[in-house]
């Protein structure tokens, strides 16, 4: 029974002259991924196609979403190429953000104008957004996918009602949408398997070239995660909205199994022996005391290289960063997003303490993990200039040494900051739904930038955004601490720091760094009206 609902929705896709699939009785599958060349979701899926007898085509689709350029048409012009091979039951696509909604519909509307293969679209932002792709697609998967597109394909191979499958949505013949249940939580995280690695059927599309290849084989590092879930409720992040979506459907923070991990890894390295490091990309790595000494034993003896987690101010413990440091970890990145204590706890519902985060950073620095980074959201319309300068002040506070990421706030759409944005008069709804629909470069330049120019509040935030940058060279802070009491106010003075602070003995590798952010501080400084 495969009916594509929406054939009057897209009327003007569905001409006689666009190609029909020839023969549904088939087990090819083709899935797509645009600006994630690992695209672990959209690897799981597949691999569970394939361990269900099914034979799934990964086209990789751009690089890294950081580092784009727009699709060219030789580039869509590939993709049709491989379109053509073979007789697919359908087209998954994987949508993770608003950041490429325009460059996504180029590809919806290849594949409307000159297809009749069903088109699936699932992720994080369909998930999310599902009414409104669901007018650009025939089904949208909302939540984990793996065994609602496994009963999809089957349903569509054996020509099989699939109007009921949990987590489907649809516009039905008669136009209304359906929006199916959600279906329990997988709970045995190891009964999916992992991420699909290698093979003869995936592409890599980029600079106007394929690559009949796995893109993450061509790298010297293998990123997994360990589990599904945050046991967080972060306001601004699509995980507070998926553990709401599964509120009473099992438990939402699951782990797999360690043998189910090395599984992985040794796959991974076994492909590709060029593997030098490991980056676990969980929300938080797991705090489970017999599952780290289990993991750390036997990732000694079967991985030894140096790893990568993300961590949390309030899950950092003594006891398990110390069995993780002696396993090799190299990198530990950590997110506490704001030192205003009012910014942190009401805006972004994050609950930990100034306190717990400096608690945090010294038993960090006491482990001597060779490179820590804080994460920070910073400069963003809903934060104050007297709640930047906490952020400042917190960052002095920090054990060194460490590292910031510092970047600015990303309205993802659907998430609860949005409706705090709006409430607050920051923007309307309108405003943020023409940006969600603008190409990445201006989405980007208006998130994470500071978009109203260097003048008023705006202009002080930037200054101190790049005074909170150097507090991450601990032999500067005596002279970054007085430069902030001169900010805004003594220019003869910030140019006596600015000769004494360059005269200071740097580490080599800080030097190129230190100079960067020492001109932008002193050149806005210098600027200010005063």
């Amino acid at each position: 029974m495969i009916a594509l609902y929406n054939d009057f929705l897209w009327g003007t896709y569905m001409s006689e002259t666009t190609k029909t699939s020839k023969n549904l009785s088939n087990n090819n599958v083709l899935l797509l991924t645009i600006y994630n060349e690992k695209a672990p979701g959209v690897r799981y899926l597949a691999n569970y196609l394939k361990k269900n007898g099914f034979n799934p085509t990964v086209v990789f689709l751009k690089g890294n979403i950081y580092n784009t350029k727009p699709i060219s048409d030789k580039e869509l012009s590939l993709f049709r190429e491989i379109v053509d091979k073979k007789e697919y039951l359908f087209i998954g696509l994987s949508i993770l953000s608003s950041f490429t909604l325009s460059e996504i519909q180029k590809i919806i509307d290849l594949i409307r104008n000159n297809y009749k293969i069903p088109l699936i679209i699932g992720g994080a932002y369909p998930t999310i957004m599902h009414e409104q792709c669901a007018k650009k697609a025939d089904i949208v998967i909302r939540g984990e996918g793996e065994l609602s597109l496994l009963n999809l394909a089957i349903a569509f191979q054996q020509n099989q009602d699939w109007t009921t499958i949990p987590n489907l949505c649809y516009f039905n013949q008669n136009g209304e949408y359906i929006k199916n249940e959600i279906d329990t939580a997988v709970q045995n995280l190891d009964y999916i398997g992992y991420p699909l690695i290698g093979g003869n059927n995936m592409y890599f599309i980029e600079g106007d070239t394929v690559i009949n290849q796995d893109p993450q084989l061509s790298t010297d590092f293998y990123e997994l995660t360990c589990s599904r879930g945050c046991p967080f409720n972060c306001s601004y992040c699509y995980s507070s909205k998926f553990r709401s979506l599964y509120q009473g459907k099992g438990k939402y923070l699951r782990f797999r199994s360690v043998d189910n991990v090395f599984e992985e890894l040794n796959d991974a390295i076994s492909k590709n022996p060029n593997i030098k490091e490991i980056r676990f990309w969980d929300e938080v790595f797991s705090t489970d005391p017999a599952w780290i000494e289990n993991f750390v034993d036997r990732y000694k003896k079967e991985i030894d290289l140096p790893f990568h987690i993300w961590g949390h101010p309030l899950a950092i413990k003594e006891d398990i960063l110390k069995l993780l440091a002696d396993a090799g970890l190299q990198r530990i990145v950590v997110g506490f997003q704001s030192g205003s204590p009012n910014v942190r706890n009401n805006i972004f519902r994050r609950r930990e303490t100034n306190e717990q985060i400096v608690k945090a950073s010294k038993i960090i620095s006491y482990y001597k993990i060779p490179e820590v980074y804080y994460d920070l959201m910073i400069c963003h319309p809903l934060e104050n200039l007297s709640e930047i300068k906490e952020t400042f002040e917190l960052c002095l506070q920090l054990e060194p040494p460490f590292r910031l990421n510092i970047h600015g706030l990303g309205f993802l759409p659907g998430t609860d900051i949005v409706d705090i944005a709006i409430e607050k008069g920051i923007y309307t709804r309108e405003e943020l739904n023409d940006m969600f629909l603008a190409d990445e470069k201006n989405q980007l330049k208006f998130f994470y930038g500071i978009n109203k120019g260097y003048y008023g509040e705006e202009d002080k935030k930037a200054v101190w955004a790049d005074l909170i940058y150097l507090t991450q060279f601990h032999n500067l802070r005596s002279e970054i601490l007085s430069l902030s009491k001169y900010a805004e106010k003594n220019k003869e003075k910030i140019k006596e720091l600015k000769t004494k602070i360059e005269s200071l003995p740097f580490e080599e590798q800080d030097k190129y760094v230190i100079k960067k952010g020492l001109l932008q501080v002193f050149k806005k400084l210098l600027n200010l009206k005063q």
